[in-house]
Protein backbone atom coordinates (compact mmCIF):
# COMPACT_ATOMS: atom_id res chain seq x y z
CA UNK A 1 0.00 0.00 0.00
CA UNK A 2 1.40 3.47 -0.71
CA UNK A 3 -1.03 6.43 0.05
CA UNK A 4 -0.76 9.67 -0.33
CA UNK A 5 -3.74 11.85 1.09
CA UNK A 6 -5.12 14.64 -1.34
CA UNK A 7 -3.87 17.50 0.90
CA UNK A 8 -0.03 16.52 1.27
CA UNK A 9 -0.44 16.35 -2.73
CA UNK A 10 -1.80 19.57 -2.90
CA UNK A 11 1.17 21.46 -0.84
CA UNK A 12 3.46 19.09 -2.69
CA UNK A 13 2.40 20.35 -6.14
CA UNK A 14 1.96 23.94 -5.10
CA UNK A 15 5.46 23.58 -4.13
CA UNK A 16 7.33 22.14 -6.95
CA UNK A 17 5.50 24.43 -9.34
CA UNK A 18 6.99 27.69 -7.61
CA UNK A 19 9.98 26.12 -7.22
CA UNK A 20 10.18 24.48 -10.84
CA UNK A 21 11.18 21.34 -9.64
CA UNK A 22 10.99 18.22 -11.84
CA UNK A 23 12.76 15.56 -10.17
CA UNK A 24 11.06 12.75 -7.89
CA UNK A 25 10.60 12.77 -4.27
CA UNK A 26 12.09 9.83 -2.39
CA UNK A 27 11.33 8.83 1.04
CA UNK A 28 13.97 8.13 3.23
CA UNK A 29 15.22 7.81 7.02
CA UNK A 30 16.01 10.47 9.06
CA UNK A 31 17.64 10.69 12.20
CA UNK A 32 15.21 11.06 15.27
CA UNK A 33 14.24 14.10 17.56
CA UNK A 34 12.61 13.82 20.95
CA UNK A 35 9.78 12.24 18.60
CA UNK A 36 12.34 9.20 18.03
CA UNK A 37 13.40 7.68 13.93
CA UNK A 38 11.11 9.14 11.30
CA UNK A 39 10.88 9.41 7.40
CA UNK A 40 11.24 12.50 5.65
CA UNK A 41 10.60 13.61 2.02
CA UNK A 42 13.56 14.83 -0.36
CA UNK A 43 13.94 15.18 -3.99
CA UNK A 44 15.80 12.94 -6.03
CA UNK A 45 16.46 10.50 -8.98
CA UNK A 46 15.30 7.26 -9.46
CA UNK A 47 17.75 4.24 -9.07
CA UNK A 48 17.28 0.56 -9.62
CA UNK A 49 16.63 -0.64 -6.70
CA UNK A 50 14.16 1.42 -6.01
CA UNK A 51 10.15 1.03 -5.98
CA UNK A 52 8.10 4.03 -7.30
CA UNK A 53 4.60 5.19 -7.56
CA UNK A 54 2.74 8.11 -9.52
CA UNK A 55 -0.19 9.60 -7.40
CA UNK A 56 -1.60 13.02 -8.27
CA UNK A 57 1.54 13.65 -11.44
CA UNK A 58 4.29 13.63 -8.87
CA UNK A 59 6.53 10.50 -8.45
CA UNK A 60 7.48 8.73 -5.26
CA UNK A 61 10.28 6.62 -4.90
CA UNK A 62 11.69 4.95 -2.37
CA UNK A 63 14.26 1.71 -1.85
CA UNK A 64 12.23 -1.05 -2.11
CA UNK A 65 14.01 -2.95 0.99
CA UNK A 66 12.87 0.04 2.90
CA UNK A 67 9.35 0.10 2.10
CA UNK A 68 9.36 -3.87 2.79
CA UNK A 69 10.60 -2.85 6.06
CA UNK A 70 7.91 -0.16 6.67
CA UNK A 71 5.39 -2.22 4.67
CA UNK A 72 2.32 0.62 3.36
CA UNK A 73 3.29 4.04 3.46
CA UNK A 74 1.16 7.03 4.26
CA UNK A 75 1.81 10.40 3.84
CA UNK A 76 -0.37 13.48 4.89
CA UNK A 77 0.00 17.26 5.37
CA UNK A 78 -0.96 18.23 8.25
CA UNK A 79 -1.44 21.55 10.78
CA UNK A 80 -1.78 21.27 14.25
CA UNK A 81 -2.15 23.90 17.16
CA UNK A 82 0.65 22.13 19.11
CA UNK A 83 3.55 23.80 19.99
CA UNK A 84 6.03 20.65 19.82
CA UNK A 85 6.83 19.94 16.18
CA UNK A 86 8.93 17.18 16.79
CA UNK A 87 5.65 15.11 17.98
CA UNK A 88 3.52 16.06 14.84
CA UNK A 89 2.28 19.64 16.17
CA UNK A 90 2.49 22.58 13.72
CA UNK A 91 2.03 22.13 9.84
CA UNK A 92 4.24 19.95 8.08
CA UNK A 93 4.26 16.05 6.62
CA UNK A 94 3.26 13.06 8.65
CA UNK A 95 4.71 10.00 7.06
CA UNK A 96 4.08 6.91 8.60
CA UNK A 97 4.66 3.24 7.66
CA UNK A 98 2.94 0.08 8.72
CA UNK A 99 5.49 -1.57 10.62
CA UNK A 100 7.51 0.40 13.21
CA UNK A 101 10.02 2.01 12.15
CA UNK A 102 13.49 -0.94 11.52
CA UNK A 103 15.88 1.57 11.62
CA UNK A 104 15.02 3.24 15.32
CA UNK A 105 17.67 2.59 17.66
CA UNK A 106 20.30 2.41 14.24
CA UNK A 107 21.85 4.54 11.88
CA UNK A 108 20.74 3.52 8.33
CA UNK A 109 24.32 4.80 6.84
CA UNK A 110 23.88 3.63 2.54
CA UNK A 111 23.90 7.33 1.17
CA UNK A 112 21.14 5.96 -1.29
CA UNK A 113 18.69 5.04 1.53
CA UNK A 114 19.57 8.53 3.47
CA UNK A 115 21.14 11.36 3.92
CA UNK A 116 22.20 10.59 7.98
CA UNK A 117 25.35 11.37 9.13
CA UNK A 118 24.32 10.56 12.72
CA UNK A 119 26.54 7.87 14.21
CA UNK A 120 30.35 7.97 15.01
CA UNK A 121 32.28 5.37 13.22
CA UNK A 122 32.40 2.33 15.36
CA UNK A 123 34.41 1.69 18.11
CA UNK A 124 36.88 -0.78 17.87
CA UNK A 125 37.12 -3.17 20.32
CA UNK A 126 40.49 -5.29 21.60
CA UNK A 127 39.87 -9.31 22.40
CA UNK A 128 40.61 -9.71 25.78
Amino acid sequence: MFDVSASALKVLAEYLGQQQINSAIRITPMAGNCAGPHLRLRTDEMEASDSCFQRGGILFILDTELLAECGGIRIDYVESASSCCCSGGCAGFRISGEKKYPFAGRCVTEPHRCDLRCCPPPRRTSPS
